[in-house]
């Protein structure tokens, strides 16, 4: 998959699986994720709006990772592969 920016916003996690952001921006997109979903938690508890809005908060911060960063994964387990 083709990265959207030429600076990373999000790399691949040191331990476990996944991604963790690595640029000011990163941590911006990962802010605003923490904040709407406090929002959400706070004023929609567990309506059906609530829960719609938890979702798509969810697949857009995946997908911003997903577009701007590295592909999934770990740097201990890249390393361990190449030995």
């Amino acid at each position: 998959m083709k990265r959207l920016t030429k600076k990373l916003w999000f790399g691949k996690k040191r331990f476990g699986w996944g991604s963790r952001p690595v640029s000011p921006e990163g941590w911006l997109v990962t802010l605003l994720f923490v904040l709407i979903v406090i929002w959400d938690a706070e004023y929609f508890h567990n309506s059906p709006l609530g829960i719609t809005i938890f979702l798509v908060a969810i697949i857009l911060f995946i997908a911003t990772a997903r577009l701007t960063g590295e592909p999934f994964g770990s740097e201990w387990l890249d390393k361990r592969k190449k030995k």
